[in-house]
């Protein structure tokens, strides 16, 4: 299980010291499920007295439950396991993008309880005002058990104030997003681009003990092309918190002219918008997005299929300079690519084969997100969650 850090702010004192104990016990169940005691005092360094207090805090307040281990069959005392308890926490999660707000309330485990969908707007505040009314009725349902509300949006978001100062593909520009998602709702609010939020998800609900993930890029292809980049386990945000553009790196310097303004984006030639259009030009059905069109090329639609080989390409050409630059551990891919990864990897892999010196390629690993189109909502609840189970405010 990776370690678990808690972040605080100033110096601590006996309620915080107790908070972060707790907190740090809790994460440790969480991500455990099934850890026992003993396990818990070894990996944190907690004392089994201070750990059986903590755990029985935890129990008292509806958090953690406590369940024989099956199968035991030894003498003595039968062992147990902790497990939390899912429901007992909530997170709103919100996702806009040019098609359509999502509003998911999810336990601690990342599982959707309810979710409302709104359609898109031309009208930012006309747009933003409908999802509010989503996690107005989202946090009702939640009550006192709501941790807060993350919030995912495509571009550039300013970090302290949630304003969009720029998000192309939403044709927004200067919109006070996170006030008017607010609306008066007095709860904790939190933020980030959707590719940042994606990178989040994949790491926060992987359970697993490997190292893959410390160093990694999420590649996001739902309404653009984004990456969120994690280094040494911390997503880099950039000097003004711009990081990760590299959507908007040129791969063909007289190419196609992209929403940014620039020529031959990355994202012209490799994500969904670049797929459902070289389908439509093939002659295919236009009403089809682009995990329809990954379904049909799996079907056997020639058109389909042909449009999923080339825009896979162009997707591999964009990773090896990922590589070349941030030379990760992994990278992960959402959306299409990951609806469509038994078709595209032998495509992508050729070209990453072709361009990219072996030394220069060996560890790397390329798969499709656990999360496949629904990344960044998953990364919008995934903030909530490591928010409330890694930070503590000092006294």
């Amino acid at each position: 299980m990776r370690p678990v850090t808690i972040t605080t702010q100033g110096a601590l004192g006996k309620s915080s010291i107790r908070e972060a104990n707790e907190r740090l016990v809790h994460t440790m169940i969480l991500r455990g499920r099934g850890i026992g005691r003993k396990q818990i005092s070894r990996q944190s360094g907690l004392s089994a007295s201070a750990v059986t207090m903590i755990v029985e805090r935890l129990m008292k307040q509806g958090l953690v439950r406590e369940e024989p281990v099956e199968g035991h069959s030894g003498l003595g005392r039968r062992p147990t396991a902790l497990r939390v308890v899912p429901e007992s926490r909530l997170a709103i999660g919100v996702e806009i993008t040019p098609f359509e707000g999502t509003v998911a309330l999810a336990d601690l485990e990342g599982h959707i309880v309810e979710q409302r969908v709104t359609e898109a707007s031309q009208d930012p505040v006309r747009f933003l005002g409908a999802v509010h009314e989503g996690v107005r009725e989202l946090a009702t349902v939640a009550a006192e058990r709501l941790l807060g509300v993350g919030v995912s949006i495509t571009g550039v978001v300013e970090p302290g104030t949630g304003r969009v100062l720029a998000a192309p593909n939403l044709h927004w520009h200067n919109v006070d997003a996170i006030p008017v998602l607010r609306g008066g709702l007095n709860t904790r609010f939190a933020w980030d681009n959707n590719s940042n939020l994606s990178a989040l998800a994949e790491r926060w609900f992987d359970l697993s003990a490997s190292k893959r993930l410390d160093n990694f890029v999420f590649v996001t292809l739902r309404s653009g092309l984004g990456t969120g980049v994690m280094v040494d386990g911390r997503l880099v945000q950039g000097a003004t918190h711009r990081a990760g553009e590299f959507g908007h790196m040129v791969l063909y310097p007289d190419g196609r002219p992209c929403v940014c303004g620039n020529r031959g984006c990355w994202e012209e030639y490799a994500s969904d918008r670049a797929l459902y259009r070289r389908y439509r030009d093939a002659g295919g059905d236009p009403k089809l997005g682009s995990l329809d069109i990954a379904s049909a090329a799996a079907a056997g639609d020639r058109r389909a299929g042909e449009a999923m080989d080339e825009t896979a390409r162009d997707l591999g050409l964009g990773l090896v300079n990922i590589i070349m630059g941030l030379n990760p551990s992994a990278i992960v891919l959402d959306d299409f690519a990951a609806a469509g990864w038994a078709r595209i990897r032998a495509t992508v892999w050729d070209v990453l084969r072709e361009r990219v010196r072996d030394y220069w390629l060996s560890g790397v690993d390329v798969f499709p997100s656990a999360h496949a189109a629904h990344s960044s909502l998953a990364g919008a609840v995934a903030l909530v969650l490591h928010r409330y189970f890694t930070h503590v405010t000092g006294d």
